[in-house]
């Protein structure tokens, strides 16, 4: 009895502390999301005066700053019903900051006058991402769903096909966060669009491998490439457009990615632990 009662007492302590972390998440991208709709609907002062959100010229780097984020927030949100079944949103939370994190070395960014709050913002959100998946209620669980026999080789041939020209992309960016002293530059959004590019491939290779809540992966990962060139078709001359041709083409391949998500059968062998409760035990 007394086994049980710790075993018990631990079980809540650890799904306690994950319903937290995710809440703590969440609540800080609902203040980031208030922040960059009022500076779309120029409401925000502070972010006016900076010139992110209500201009133009930085209309293409707010999608990607909103892309990264969005993507880590759809995954935490995902977590909030039946968590057993979303441990792709769980690890799909995680790519956005793994992103950022091999992007910042890269471009030197800590040089960049507004490095320190993207490098703070970076380490707290990620951190606490990385607790959830530390605290999440399926434990060692979360990777059973991992089976080569559960990959989809459509999809994954579709990634391996992106993978080219999205690199290219990131090595562009990589470069100008290295060389070029604007107010780009100053606010990391090169650095913003190769953790883009490193997301998309991220996230494309998650939904192939199709763990539990897979589906929702393959819908991020097609959405954020489409998004990137619809908004490059619309805003041509912003800097960091992407050319009309290969708008065009990633609009397309994010058509098809989730195309085929959609005709790909369900992946066997899924497992969802406690599909009743996710109390199982702790880590």
């Amino acid at each position: 009895m007394d086994n049980f009662g710790s075993w018990f007492s631990a079980v809540v302590r650890q799904r306690l502390l994950f319903t937290i972390v995710v809440l703590v998440i969440l609540g800080v991208f609902l203040f980031l999301g208030v922040v960059v709709v009022s500076g779309l609907l120029g409401l925000n002062t502070a972010a006016e005066a900076m010139g992110h959100f209500s201009s133009i010229s930085h209309r293409i780097h707010d999608l990607t700053f909103a892309s990264l984020l969005g993507t880590a927030g759809v995954g935490m949100l995902a977590q909030l019903r039946t968590p057993s079944k979303n441990a792709a949103g769980q690890l799909m939370a995680l790519i956005p900051w793994i992103a950022l994190v091999l992007v910042i070395p890269l471009t030197n960014y800590w040089v960049a006058p507004g490095a320190g709050f993207v490098i703070v913002a970076t380490a707290f959100l990620g951190g606490l991402t990385l607790s959830a998946v530390m605290f999440h209620p399926t434990g060692r669980d979360l990777f059973s769903s991992f089976r080569t026999s559960r990959m989809d080789r459509m999809m994954l041939a579709l990634v391996i096909i992106a993978a080219g020209p999205l690199l290219a992309l990131a090595s562009t960016n990589i470069g100008l966060q290295r060389t070029v002293t604007n107010n780009h530059f100053a606010a990391g959004h090169y650095g913003f669009m190769a953790a883009l590019s490193f997301t998309i491939i991220g996230v494309g290779c998650l939904a192939s491998l199709r763990p539990d809540g897979w589906r929702l992966t393959a819908w991020v990962a097609g959405l954020l490439p489409a998004l990137l060139g619809l908004a490059s078709l619309v805003y041509q001359e912003v800097d960091s457009s992407l050319g009309p041709v290969s708008a065009l083409a990633a609009i397309t391949w994010g058509v098809v990615f989730v195309a085929a998500a959609e005709l790909s059968k369900d992946a066997k062998g899924a497992t969802h632990p406690q599909t009743t409760s996710d109390w199982t035990q702790p880590n």
